[in-house]
This record gives structure tokens, C-alpha cells and sequence, in this order.
């Protein structure tokens, strides 16, 4: 079983490398016990079965990957009695039954498995060709210099890229967590006497990049683009398409623009007779969902409506529910879901990081408050980090203002702000303000409920980060909420570093600090 409990976990892992080990071990156990005995039972896996683990997108990307069979391609590791039987068959039997063909990897699948991964599972590292700073390293437990571990990754690729020209993510992994098992001392991701994650995140990372860079100028690098019906060339994404998978979707089946219109008018007539309450009726929310395509019209039409003619038009478009279902329909992600979940994983990781390494007095002072609320301790420190403003994307209110009151007490910014009614960004009531004006109040009176209609807002309306704010805004799309477009951004012209210029600053993440994912932003 321990065998079996293993294939899975390469499964998982395979689609999913930066998953945590306990959630990868939960995760596994969670499939055990709805009765997955073999890689074949995994193309009966649901979505509701593991949601409770990971993200939806996470969950989608594994359940699309076994339907397909491509966990056939994951590195097996098995115990020898796991892959061959030690006795005859017939000696099975008198133990008693033999095992299902189900409680094991097929022979099929692993005879896939070894022709696809053959050369990881018996690769070496070459630790000879590696210089006397890495060799000194593993020898006594140390951590490498930069340097030497840069040039250890280089000979890793170069020695790599002799079986494979181009390895995937997933052969990486299989020498990466090699080599972090072998000398964990020396190469682990540590913060403090933690392990972060796997261990082999910063490994895998540096290895994939490197390979990248050296099939730059080959077929095998990818190009997001696009082809006309003519033939030609075009660049994919906009600056308002950027990260959008139906950011202007075509027409229903068996709808047209008019027979969307009646729809529309009749959740504004239900509007002038129920309010705002109505945003909660089943009938309306169905009436959201199948008039997307009309919404996307008015909100991408050139030039571009005020918010206050959207809200006249789309009332209930501004409710909190409505919020999330709009840029869920626009990206594929669960906004609420996807923050609650990332927080809950790396929150902790990130406070104890700037309580080791402050890198500012506004971060000394924010961790001497003693913040009970993780996700707003989280947020203001990653504001600080950046040299950021608070007031760049929180507002405060009295607690008993009315949204009149707070447009006449407050100067509101055309770009969107999230105002809490209270002392504190915890526990309170809180309303949402663009172009100057209060356009939803939160039905939910808790931080990250705010934090995440406020992101949504953003999607929504085709609006670019403030300038006061971005890089606080850009980490979380780009951690919190996992989308991450290879190139362009939401953040005007210039106002957010670049990769490049990123990697060269002296504040960037190390190899044992926390997020050392390639899909976060560097710190």
C-alpha cells in the first residue's frame, strides 16, 4: 500500500509540483479513501471529491491530466515487489487471493512511464564536474555561494539537455527532488529551521529557467500568438485582455443581442421594485450568468461608459455575489476561494518571513501592532515591503457612515479604493468606491471579502492598477489569485519592475526565503 500511496503522490505532483507535502499527503489519503487502488482509477475522480484541499483551478488541472492519462507519464518509483512479484503467481495463491489488476500501475502504464522518464530515473548528477565550492558544500552540510550554485545549475543543464534538448517541468522536478533528498542541508528551501514546501521549489525553479534560456533561439521556445484569418501575425493579449480567458466571448446559442436586452431589462425592473436584495434570488443570478456576453459589450464598447452608466444599466453587476461571479466567468477562478486558500497557506509563511528579515521600520511597526487578522497583517506588510501607502487601496470611515456620508466626507480616487467603516481593517463593514463614488456594499463584514471584491473590480471594469499600489496588486494576482500571463501587466507604463530588472535588485527573494516559486513575484 505504502507503494501505491507513492505512485499517487507522483501523479499528483507530476501536474502540481509546488503543492505542499501535507497537502499532497492529505490529498492522496482523501483519494485512498473514496477507493483509488490503481493510476487507472484516477479518471473517475470528481471535482467536489479533493476541492476540499486545493484551489478549483489546481483541481482542474488535475483532473484534466488524468482524463487525458497523462499521469501514465509521472516518474513511478516503486519498491521492486511493488513492480514485479518476488514469488510465482501460483505461490500467491496459496497466501490467498491474488491482487486486482486495479491495485496496481498496469503494465502498459509503466512500461509508458519508463519509456518516457527512463533517463531520470537512472540520471546521476555529474557531482564531479562541479566546482570545489559545491563539492565543499555537500561535504560538510553548508549552504553553496550564489555563484557556486549558479554554475552548479548550468553543468546540471547542460548534462541534462544531453538526453533531453528540452526537459519538462516534470523530468526537472524528478532531478530536483534527487538532489534536495540527497543534500538537504546544502540546497532545501529554509526559513529559519523550517522547510518551505517540498524543499526543491528555488532547485527546480533555477534549473527550468536555465533551460529556457538556452533553447531561446530554438523551435522548441513557445510564442503566445495569435493568426489571423489572412495568415498574419499578431501580438494575443491587451493590456485589458491581459489575463482573461473570455474577456469578450461570442453570443450564446440561440440568443441575440435583443433577446439579452429583454433579459437585462428585466433585472432592472426587478431592481426598482426589490433593490438590492434582489442580487440574491436565484432567477437574477441565473439572468447574470446568461447575459455575460451583453455585459462584456457595454464594459469593452470604445469609448469605454462611465461606471455610473454601467450601474444604471447592470445594477446588480455591483452587488458582492455578483462581483465574484463576473470575473469568475471572465478568468475561470473563484476570487474569494482562491485568496482564502493561497493566505491560508503561505500568510503565516510571509509573517514569520518579515518577523526574521524586516526590511523597513513600517514593517517593524506593523508586526509590533500584534495584527490578530492574517490577511490583513499579510497585506499591509507586503504594502511596506514595497514602500507603498495604505490609503493607496484602504480608506477609512466612521463605523456608522452611509455611502452619502462617506462620498461627502471623503476625497475618493477614480481608481478603486476599499473603505472599511471602522478603526481597523478587521471585522468591519466595508463598501467599494470607483470613479469617485460608492458603488457596493459588502454583505460580509470581514477583510479579505473586501479584499477580494476590491481585486475583482479591477478585471471587472478593464481598470489598471494605481500607480500608489501596484506592486502590492501585481503580488497578489500573481500569488494569490495564480494568474500569470507571460508577458504585459495591469500597472500603467513603467510602474511595476520588471523581471529583468526585478532579479538585480538587492531585496529580491533568496533561494531559502518564502514564495520561491517562479510564478511569484520576487520580493
Amino acid at each position: 500500500m505504502s507503494g501505491m500511496k507513492e505512485v499517487l503522490k507522483d501523479a499528483v505532483l507530476l501536474v502540481l509540483p509546488s503543492l505542499s507535502p501535507d497537502v499532497t499527503n492529505q490529498l492522496v489519503e482523501k483519494l485512498m479513501d473514496q477507493g483509488v487502488e490503481g493510476l487507472d482509477d484516477l479518471v473517475y475522480v470528481k471535482e467536489d471529491d479533493i476541492l476540499e484541499f486545493i484551489r478549483p483551478i489546481q483541481c482542474r488541472k488535475l483532473l484534466s491530466s488524468w482524463k487525458n492519462q497523462e499521469h501514465q507519464n509521472c516518474t513511478v518509483v516503486l519498491p521492486p515487489a511493488e513492480v514485479l512479484p518476488s514469488v510465482p503467481p501460483e505461490t500467491n495463491t496459496t497466501l490467498g487471493s491474488p491482487p486486482s489488476s486495479s491495485s496496481r500501475p498496469t503494465s502498459s502504464s509503466l512500461a509508458s512511464a519508463s519509456a518516457t522518464h527512463s533517463w531520470t530515473k537512472n540520471f546521476q548528477v555529474p557531482w564531479n564536474l562541479m566546482p570545489d565550492g559545491i563539492k565543499s558544500a555537500v561535504e560538510n552540510g553548508q549552504r553553496p555561494s550564489p555563484s557556486d550554485r549558479r554554475q552548479m545549475i548550468r553543468i546540471l543543464a547542460d548534462e541534462m539537455r544531453k538526453h533531453d534538448t528540452n526537459p519538462t517541468r516534470s523530468q526537472c522536478l524528478t532531478v530536483s527532488r534527487k538532489i534536495v533528498s540527497q543534500y538537504p542541508k546544502s540546497f532545501a528551501d529554509m526559513l529559519g529551521d523550517k522547510q518551505v514546501g517540498g524543499g526543491y521549489e528555488s532547485v527546480l525553479s533555477q534549473l527550468k529557467v536555465r533551460i529556457e534560456y538556452l533553447n531561446r533561439t530554438n523551435t522548441l521556445s513557445h510564442h503566445r500568438i495569435q493568426r489571423s484569418d489572412t495568415g498574419t501575425t499578431r501580438k494575443q493579449s491587451s493590456t485589458d485582455s491581459y489575463g482573461c480567458t473570455r474577456w469578450q466571448p461570442a453570443l450564446p446559442p440561440g440568443e441575440s443581442y435583443d433577446s439579452l436586452e429583454v433579459k437585462r431589462q428585466k433585472m432592472e425592473e426587478m431592481h426598482l421594485h426589490e433593490g438590492i436584495s434582489g442580487a440574491e434570488r436565484g432567477d437574477v443570478c441565473k439572468l447574470m450568468e446568461g447575459t455575460y456576453w451583453l455585459q462584456r459589450h457595454m464594459i469593452n464598447a470604445t469609448p469605454s461608459p462611465t461606471i455610473a452608466d454601467i450601474k444604471t444599466k447592470w445594477p446588480y453587476l455591483f452587488t458582492q455575489r455578483h462581483i465574484y461571479g463576473h470575473f469568475e466567468q471572465l478568468t475561470d477562478k473563484k476570487v474569494l476561494r482562491c485568496l482564502e486558500l493561497s493566505i491560508q497557506e503561505c500568510g503565516q509563511i510571509i509573517i514569520e518571513f518579515f518577523k526574521s528579515k524586516p526590511t523597513n521600520d513600517d514593517i517593524r511597526s506593523i508586526l509590533s501592532r500584534g495584527e490578530n487578522d492574517v490577511d490583513a497583517m499579510v497585506i499591509q506588510l507586503l504594502l511596506a515591503h514595497f514602500k507603498e501607502k495604505l490609503d493607496g487601496v484602504f480608506l477609512q470611515a466612521d463605523e456608522f457612515a452611509t455611502p452619502s456620508d462617506v462620498q461627502q466626507s471623503l476625497h475618493l480616487p477614480e481608481s478603486p479604493r476599499l473603505i472599511f467603516l471602522g478603526q481597523s481593517l478587521s471585522n468591519q463593514r466595508w463598501m467599494l468606491s470607483l470613479e469617485g463614488q460608492v458603488v457596493c456594499e459588502g454583505a460580509q463584514p470581514n477583510f479579505i471579502t473586501g479584499l477580494a471584491a476590491l481585486f475583482a473590480s479591477f478585471y471587472n471594469f478593464n481598470l489598471q492598477y494605481q500607480e500608489e499600489a501596484a506592486c502590492t496588486l501585481e503580488f497578489v494576482q500573481r500569488r494569490f489569485v495564480d494568474i500569470n500571463p507571460e508577458c504585459g501587466s495591469k500597472a500603467k507604463k513603467g510602474k511595476v519592475t520588471s523581471k529583468k530588472s526585478c532579479a538585480k535588485k538587492q531585496h529580491h527573494c533568496k533561494p531559502t526565503g518564502f514564495l520561491t516559486s517562479a510564478k511569484t513575484c520576487r520580493l
